[in-house]
């Protein structure tokens, strides 16, 4: 009868660490940050920046440079989605790109030489 009781004992004790392990890593996060863009155009490259692997969902907001992207921490990072978006030449709220990935947006999406089209 001991044995049984502690074979149970057992039992619940590991699913419980299994259970607060599962609640550490969570399977998706949404993390909405900013992101320099001004027309259409820069709106479109973002979105499609973000057409990655680990990457749920992303919207873009013209009017408030907000970025809502939903994605899966197992397969990327916070940091690596400001890494491409920097690749493709726009600046974030953690990361500014260098002058060489800023030079491939188009001619109307030189930000850094405009408020708004």
């Amino acid at each position: 009868m001991k044995s049984i009781i502690s074979m149970i004992v057992l039992v619940l004790a590991l699913a419980s660490q299994t259970n607060v392990h599962a609640q550490k890593t969570p399977k998706s996060i949404t993390a909405k940050f900013w992101v320099a863009g001004v027309c259409g155009l820069c709106e479109e490259t973002i979105e499609k920046v973000m057409d990655t692997k680990g990457v749920i969902a992303a919207d873009y907001d013209l009017a408030s440079n907000q970025l809502t992207v939903t994605y899966k921490p197992a397969k990327i990072s916070e940091e690596k989605l400001h890494q491409l978006l920097n690749d493709a030449g726009y600046d974030t709220e953690k990361s500014t790109c260098t002058p060489e990935q800023y030079g491939r947006v188009h001619e109307c999406c030189k930000y850094r030489e405009m408020d708004k089209h």
